[in-house]
């Protein structure tokens, strides 16, 4: 597992969050992948464990008794909150998606004990505000742009200096240039942006953490909207506390004959820990 470290001014203690995204399952999903992932996040002994979206790989599944088994079992280990991301919203194939809400995932996370589903909501505790930013499926399928992006989040208005706020959100295109653009925006209250989507601009992940960090930089090949070298794509943000999960699928089961290379990515969880300044 990797591991990184926030710092924060503001009076709470010290806490660790264990975070994936994209796990992208689908019927008869690897039960070592789900293992290693239990078993990764039971010895980082977090605090909090985060899922920021991307649960399903197409929102059509049905079969879904091995997804409830796993999530209720990291639901014992410590409070889940999580998002739902694009591909829980939409069902079919490539090229030829459609929208779609899986009212079973909902009721999943929904009734486990422990789990917190924040779409569009948050989840107050200890003076740590997770606020999850949901945006819908017509937003991806209009390509993930910039003036849609401000219309959806402009309403924000409810996050509060005196919380540590983190923010879930699915996708990192477009916030962080919100967030520069728009420093009066309440979102701007944001102490922490965690998201996923990008699945590493498609590089492996002991690659781009080396690239990262030497050059402060978090560019990837391509983007999920085939957009090339996208600013924002893994590791630690460095203009402001930020981190874009790699992502358990770097390739979907939908994108059909090159779901064969996805296995030979490595499928590692993140601990983040936030660390008060003394």
């Amino acid at each position: 597992m990797h591991k990184e470290t926030f710092y924060t001014k503001k009076d709470i203690k010290d806490f660790r969050l264990a975070v994936f995204s994209d796990l992208h399952y689908y019927p008869n999903y690897p039960t070592k992948v789900l293992n290693s992932i239990t078993n990764q996040i039971k010895k980082s002994n977090p605090d909090y464990i985060l899922i920021l979206g991307d649960i399903l790989d197409s929102a059509d599944y049905t079969d879904l008794d091995d997804l409830r088994d796993f999530l209720a079992t990291i639901a014992n280990i410590a409070p889940v909150i999580a998002i739902t991301g694009n591909h829980d919203q939409k069902a079919g194939h490539r090229h030829h998606w459609r929208y779609h809400k899986n009212e079973e995932l909902i009721k999943i996370l929904n009734s486990i004990k422990n789990i917190h589903l924040i779409d569009n909501d948050h989840y107050l505790i200890n003076n740590i505000n997770f606020h999850g930013i949901i945006l819908p499926y017509e937003y991806y399928d209009n390509d993930e742009k910039y003036e849609d992006f401000v219309k959806l989040v402009e309403p924000i208005n409810y996050l509060e200096d005196n919380n540590y706020n983190i923010t879930l959100i699915h996708t990192p295109i477009n916030i962080y240039d919100y967030l520069k653009k728009n420093k009066k925006a309440n979102l701007n209250k944001t102490d922490l942006i965690l998201s996923g989507h990008m699945h590493n601009g498609i590089l492996p992940y002991w690659f781009t953490n080396i690239v990262n960090k030497v050059f402060h930089t978090s560019r990837g090949i391509i983007s999920p909207n085939m957009k090339p070298l996208p600013k924002y794509s893994q590791g630690r943000i460095y203009e402001r506390d930020g981190y874009i999960y790699q992502g358990i699928a770097k390739l979907s089961k939908s994108t059909e004959k090159f779901f064969f290379f996805d296995r030979f990515f490595v499928k590692k969880i993140v601990v983040i820990d936030i660390k008060k300044h003394q």
